[in-house]
């Protein structure tokens, strides 16, 4: 018994484990940019702008929007969803820049049912995908098509 309590008296105090302190996930991403100080996930709220519909005679249209990047790492805009049409964009946008893309190019709506627009967008730095949805607003034309004329951020964006 006495060479196990001589032992045991020598390790009190001493660590058991490797010596190097821990680099858990959230330390190791927190010098990537996608921490805040505080260890919380950065999630980034992209936003559009200058947002315009021009219609190509009287059935097609194309909606057209600078998307904004307010964070400073490089973001990829994966897809769009708007009035039942998907479009694939793989568009970069560096850290606060923006970059106009195509969200639509179809036929014009004759009515404003379709209310619901999303965006999938990613953080390059570390592939974290993201979606948002919007609110489609609409305004009529003289000839009873309707136009999309902005879309409203319609909550927090989910990281999917």
């Amino acid at each position: 018994m006495g060479f196990f309590s001589d032992i045991g008296k020598a390790l009190i105090g001493k660590p058991l484990g490797p010596t190097e302190p821990r680099r858990d996930h959230e330390q190791a991403n927190r010098g990537d940019g996608t921490r805040d100080d505080d260890g919380r996930k950065i999630i980034p709220n992209i936003d559009f702008k200058n947002l315009r519909s021009q219609r190509q005679g009287s059935e097609r249209l194309i909606v057209k929007a600078w998307v904004v990047n307010p964070v400073d790492q490089e973001i990829r805009v994966d897809t769009s969803y708007l009035l039942k049409q998907k479009r694939t964009h793989n568009q970069h946008i560096g850290p606060r820049d923006s970059r106009e893309i195509t969200l639509y190019d179809g036929k014009i709506a004759d009515n404003d049912n379709e209310t619901n627009a999303q965006v999938a967008y990613r953080l390059q730095v570390n592939g974290d995908v993201f979606m948002e949805n919007y609110r489609v607003e609409y305004d009529r034309e003289r000839d009873g098509k309707f136009v999309v004329s902005d879309l409203i951020d319609d909550g927090p964006v989910r990281d999917i």
